[in-house]
């Protein structure tokens, strides 16, 4: 995704509660705080688009039943 949409998510992930600062996105998303800076500068592949998208509704891994 590009960097405005990756923002967008960060943004996103804090007005649902879901995290309190880009770390806890970080955190989230099992990458470095300097690959959020990273991101928030080139933009996303594919997968952490669809990692992105998984964590903000909730999802846990594939097989794992809540």
């Amino acid at each position: 995704m590009p960097p405005d949409t990756f923002k967008r998510w960060l943004a996103e992930m804090k007005k649902a509660g879901l995290a309190k600062s880009d770390a806890d996105c970080a955190r989230l998303l099992g990458v470095s705080a300097n690959a959020v800076v990273a991101m928030k500068k080139t933009g996303t592949d594919r997968r952490t688009d669809l990692a992105c998208r998984a964590i903000l509704h909730r999802m846990g891994p594939y097989g794992e039943d809540k």
